[in-house]
């Protein structure tokens, strides 16, 4: 009996038809592949804005308490804006562990400063991306005599649309009170700005709201695509010191444990 093989347009239409299979299913795999990592690029932008207020948090939580008098400590948070978005500032002390470590020459150890000035502030970012904003975080180790100056600053985050902090306190007199809020049996107001030398104390709490945009978005992805943004906010409530009575004297400030430190490492 003669055997009859395959013919050449069987065989094309075989090729044909697995190239065809192949490629439906190398799509199928390539736009699990896509959603997968457009999911895990989701949640690791849902993950940065709630990391950043931990930073605020953890240092509004140490800031230094001790009664406000001559020569203590101040806190300041001031009002301001970047290209009509909020870009609000603070300065404080806090007695918390430096971030960065100072070496000192008598014994070549790196130590940490357990108070240092902190700050927190936006500024422009590159042309080529839009409005979005630097965000950095001032630390000066141990405390000089102008403790809401100078430092060093370090990048925090490099895409922040909008830094925006007020303030809640008991109510006062003063042209920039902007609202009126009860909380528990006291009422407070908030305001855009504050400054302990002049108020005397810290304020209550402070509302801070946080605008960002994925980090992995550049600058070629803006003609075609509409950035997505994401809005964190965050109450932080100030411990707080007792006040001092008029006369007595602020208490004694710490002393570095060692000699003049040179600048931190990088």
């Amino acid at each position: 009996m003669k055997q009859r093989g395959f013919t050449l347009i069987e065989i094309i239409i075989a090729t044909s038809l697995f190239s065809l299979l192949m490629a439906s299913y190398y799509s199928v795999v390539m736009n699990v592949m896509i959603l997968e990592e457009h999911a895990r690029d989701q949640r690791a932008f849902a993950s940065i804005g709630p990391a950043i207020l931990d930073l605020v948090e953890d240092d509004l939580l140490s800031v230094y308490t001790h009664p406000r008098a001559l020569n203590a400590y101040p806190f300041r948070g001031d009002d301001d804006s970047l290209g009509g978005q909020p870009a609000d500032e603070m300065n404080f002390v806090l007695t918390r562990g430096s971030i960065h470590r100072e070496e000192f020459h008598e014994n070549d150890a790196w130590i940490r400063s357990p108070i240092n000035e902190v700050g927190y502030k936006l500024t422009r970012a590159d042309a080529s991306f839009g409005d979005v904003r630097k965000l950095y975080r001032r630390e000066t180790y141990y405390v000089d005599s102008t403790p809401l100056q100078g430092g060093d600053y370090y990048e925090v985050y490099d895409r922040v649309v909008a830094f925006d902090i007020l303030y809640v306190g008991y109510p006062v007199e003063e042209t920039e009170r902007t609202d009126q809020d009860t909380m528990g049996d006291h009422r407070y107001d908030t305001f855009e700005s504050w400054d302990s030398e002049e108020r005397k104390f810290l304020p209550t709490a402070a509302i801070i709201t946080l605008t960002i945009e994925p980090p992995q978005l550049i600058a070629a992805d803006r003609d075609t695509e509409v950035p997505q943004r994401r809005t964190f906010v965050r109450i932080v409530q100030f411990i707080q010191g007792d006040d001092v009575l008029p006369g007595e004297a602020a208490p004694a400030q710490p002393t570095p444990a060692s000699s003049t430190p040179t600048q931190p490492g990088r």
